[in-house]
């Protein structure tokens, strides 16, 4: 057997290594977003004490999604600049890279806002009923967010308020698989030299 045939795939470069971490890291913390609940599942209590358990609960939920939302956000953005890099760069891939950019363009103006925590008040109820209401969590007839009313997200939560969240991570998906395609991301060498997949990125080269 020819010496070729032990060959390694030829490393991508680094800045390709560095998006695919964007990217992957965007799809753990959309899998963690949509694993947020808060179902309270007694019955509704009348005590202030107990009322106030339940706004704890469903506060912390909040956070736990608007901090699950930064972070795939910041990820997205971050993402959006590497892949603009690598249009430029290598020109057959450059369509899919620009498609990507362009796809999530509508997130960009949508940083600030999120990260400007006075916009909402989570002291009050009226501050968690207009986050979940602009997220798609609570209907917009709906009078409010009460006290029985589950917290529970899935693929049609509205990242920042613009973008499904299954439709924002089948995006991130297929631009990390188009980018697997173009490159050799997800291999490590075993003991004998040989390529041998691992599901994950290969250690960015120094």
């Amino acid at each position: 057997m020819s010496d070729a045939a032990h060959s390694e795939p030829t490393l991508a470069p680094a800045n390709v290594y560095l998006l695919a971490e964007h990217l992957d890291a965007a799809l753990a913390a959309g899998e963690d977003l949509n694993n947020v609940s808060c179902v309270w599942l007694g019955p509704t209590p009348r005590e202030a004490d107990g009322i106030a358990e339940i706004r704890a609960r469903q506060r912390d939920a909040v956070e736990r999604i608007r901090t699950l939302e930064l972070t795939l956000l910041s990820r997205i953005l971050i993402g959006r600049d590497r892949a603009d890099e690598l249009a430029s760069e290598n020109k057959s891939f450059s369509a899919i890279a620009r498609l990507y950019v362009s796809s999530t363009a509508i997130l960009v103006d949508a940083v600030e806002e999120c990260a400007d925590s006075t916009e909402v008040d989570f002291d009050t109820g009226d501050g968690l009923t207009a986050f979940v209401r602009s997220r798609g969590l609570l209907a917009e007839d709906a009078p409010g967010l009460d006290e029985a009313a589950p917290i529970k997200l899935d693929d049609a939560f509205l990242v920042a308020r613009r973008l499904r969240l299954g439709v924002l991570l089948d995006l991130v998906s297929a631009f990390l698989d188009a980018l697997e395609a173009e490159y050799n991301l997800f291999f490590e060498s075993d003991n004998s030299g040989e390529p041998a997949s691992t599901g994950q990125p290969a250690a960015v080269p120094a």
